[in-house]
């Protein structure tokens, strides 16, 4: 087995393969999704961002020996919390349309609540960074909740915006939240993965 340095570099093809999914998901639902609606590429590449931050990367650290066991905790912790959302709002968008965005927002707001507790208790370095990197992401997967509640019909079925007029505010803010997340994720990654040595 190789150690867990060499190891942190099978996150990118991880990261690759999740980018992969969720642009053939996007495909898919563009073509032939009948729940939920079409979704504009702003919201595919959102999907990305909320499944890296709020499942991968959380998974990741959890499983990561090399990390301190504060940091490890609170990823599995933040990790738990999501499946619990997954378990229970998956049913109800594919099966009813009883979600509501201010069920979304009331779960971040218990996230983000759990991440402010636990960030004191995490040393300087990988599991700090991503904390505050996690406060910035569910601060963005909020407003995106509250603004869709106000423009978007989940009601109905619908639950992604497309490239419609109506959604073309969301879509705009979303680029400018993709641009803030996705670099902080690049700069968090130059920091958590080894430098290769010649």
């Amino acid at each position: 087995m190789p150690p867990p340095s060499r190891q942190r570099w099978l996150l990118l093809p991880a990261l690759a393969l999740l980018l992969a999914l969720c642009l053939g998901f996007g495909w898919w639902q563009n073509m032939h999704g009948t729940i939920g609606g079409k979704i504009s590429w702003e919201k595919q590449l959102w999907v990305f961002t909320a499944l890296t931050f709020f499942y991968l990367l959380p998974g990741w650290l959890w499983r990561d020996p090399s990390q301190e066991a504060a940091t490890r905790q609170f990823a599995g912790v933040f990790l738990a919390g999501f499946l619990l959302r997954a378990l229970v709002e998956l049913p109800l968008l594919v099966f009813t349309q009883v979600w509501r965005c201010w069920h979304g927002i009331a779960h971040d707001a218990v996230m983000l609540g759990m991440v402010l507790v636990a960030l004191p208790k995490l040393l300087p370095g990988t599991g700090r960074k991503f904390a505050w990197l996690l406060i910035l992401v569910l601060l963005c997967e909020a407003l995106n909740a509250w603004l869709f509640g106000s423009t978007g019909s989940p009601e109905t079925g619908i639950y992604f915006a497309d490239d419609s007029a109506r959604f073309a505010l969301i879509n705009q803010l979303t680029r400018w939240e993709l641009i803030a997340c996705l670099l902080g994720l690049a700069l968090w990654l130059r920091r958590y993965l080894p430098t290769r040595r010649t």
